[in-house]
């Protein structure tokens, strides 16, 4: 683990789900918060997600999800139902030792269960407590549920992403809960800033609603303006070449954007001055703008023809912005991310049938050089022990009558295995291609010897 202790001594509680809560709080336990993962015996979500080896469920299924472990990563488990009064006691009482509370629940929940802020409040004056939910808890549609998939329609950033002349589409599966959750961190660290400024708590609603809105802000003022922003594919409302073109080989692609006639005359220069690209037509922005579907269709031949990373570096070389359309091979393959150091290798001691995975890391280093790592990928209750022994300071015979009740657990309530998935090749699993093994094999090989600029693989606790 790096030396990232910025909010060592931070304890925060967690009652989170799927994916928007977990996706912010994972960023306080990356930077060192004690981040207490209260999760449910009867709630497997977020441990049922996948992917389970060649898409087979283990014998202990909740503890091998790919997916799991990057959203709950560096944090512990405590399986405590809060729902029951013993329960519900056991809560308040690390409440009273803690800073956050976090919940991703509908509005009225917290409340029915006497875990809102003001009841939390009277246990800790000065705690934060933060609910991150789909609307918010005022207005209309406040009791209203929703995945990141609906909020990304709902907030206006489905109406704008489609094909030209076609139908609204989906702009990512999870976009939504990224935004979302990195709001969350923001807020708290604010939240955990005005507390030491001024010794005070602070309840803060979030909604995932008003986070997609602020994403797309500038169409709200474009609006106002009688400015209208049709769909347009990957294609921009004044600049032309903007668009992704075909390259040589299966489903390769290449994105160019041109905003000045600068780089346009840079990228003709590199074309070799065509005929099509003297054409006066294409001698301004406007003209560029105007033709683009002529102008597409003719670098789209040109591209065809190259390259794809060799074309891009030639691009990059004279001033042409142009990036290769990746893939997720390709992302476990690219040299850039390697030499950075943001691919990381991690085992899971709590699944040892998963063997290493490559995983994506964090945004952005600390410098000087102290890695945000992936240290830790808590089995279901691991910590409950040691959480209500140093915590909640209870005995070790009251932890025992809370196992004899079934309030604490470490293993879910029904431990039916989910159904298998497809068989690995197809449905398409990357293990099977040659080029694909020899990428992974290399970051598990560079992951074992650790160097000076390369954060040293993750390995479970």
């Amino acid at each position: 683990m790096g030396d990232n202790t910025v909010l060592q001594g931070i304890r925060v509680l967690s009652l989170e789900q799927v994916h928007v809560l977990p996706w912010g709080t994972a960023f306080l336990a990356d930077f060192g918060a004690e981040v207490i993962r209260v999760e449910s015996a009867t709630h497997m979500n977020d441990r049922l997600s996948g992917p389970f080896p060649d898409q087979v469920p283990g014998e202990e299924w909740w503890n091998e999800g790919g997916t799991f472990a990057y959203w709950a990563r560096n944090k512990k488990s405590l399986c405590l139902d809060v729902t029951h009064p013993q329960g519900k006691e056991v809560f308040l009482k690390l409440v009273a030792r803690s800073d956050i509370v976090t919940d991703n629940f509908r509005p009225g929940t917290m409340q029915r269960l006497g875990l809102d802020h003001d009841s939390l409040a009277r246990v800790k004056p000065d705690i934060i407590t933060l609910s991150c939910t789909a609307y918010g808890h005022t207005g209309p549609w406040r009791a209203y549920g929703a995945r990141a998939r609906t909020v990304d329609a709902v907030c206006g950033l489905s109406a704008l992403t489609g094909y030209e002349g076609g139908p609204a589409l989906r702009a990512s599966s999870n976009y939504m809960d990224h935004s979302g959750g990195l709001n969350v961190a923001y807020a708290l660290l604010l939240a955990l800033y005005q507390r030491r400024k001024t010794g005070t708590g602070m309840r803060l609603d979030l909604s995932m609603y008003e986070t997609g809105v602020s994403c797309i802000a500038p169409a709200l003022l474009e609006m106002q303006c009688g400015i209208t922003r049709p769909r347009l594919g990957t294609a921009h409302l004044w600049q032309a070449p903007h668009n992704v073109y075909p390259c040589q080989g299966a489903d390769r692609w290449i994105a160019i954007t041109v905003a000045s006639d600068e780089q346009w005359r840079a990228l003709c220069r590199v074309m070799g001055e065509p005929a099509w690209a003297m054409e006066t037509r294409f001698a301004t922005i406007q003209g560029r703008w105007q033709y683009r579907h002529d102008l597409d269709a003719h670098l789209g031949q040109w591209t065809a023809t190259r390259d794809v990373q060799a074309l891009m570096h030639l691009l990059q070389a004279h001033g042409v912005p142009a990036g290769i359309v990746h893939t997720a091979r390709g992302l476990v393959a690219d040299p850039h991310l390697r030499e950075r150091g943001y691919l990381e290798v991690f085992t899971n001691a709590n699944a040892s049938s998963v063997g290493p995975r490559v995983y994506a890391g964090r945004p952005f280093r600390t410098l000087p050089d102290a890695p945000l790592t992936l240290h830790l990928v808590s089995a279901l209750g691991q910590h409950n022990v040691e959480i209500l022994r140093d915590v909640a300071a209870l005995s070790e015979g009251e932890i025992q009558a809370l196992v004899e009740v079934g309030v604490l657990a470490t293993q879910p309530r029904d431990t039916t295995k989910p159904a298998p998935g497809a068989t690995a090749y197809q449905a398409g699993d990357l293990r099977g291609d040659p080029h694909y093994r020899a990428a992974v094999q290399a970051l598990v090989d560079a992951a074992r010897q650790p160097s000076d600029n390369r954060p040293p693989a993750g390995q479970g606790r």
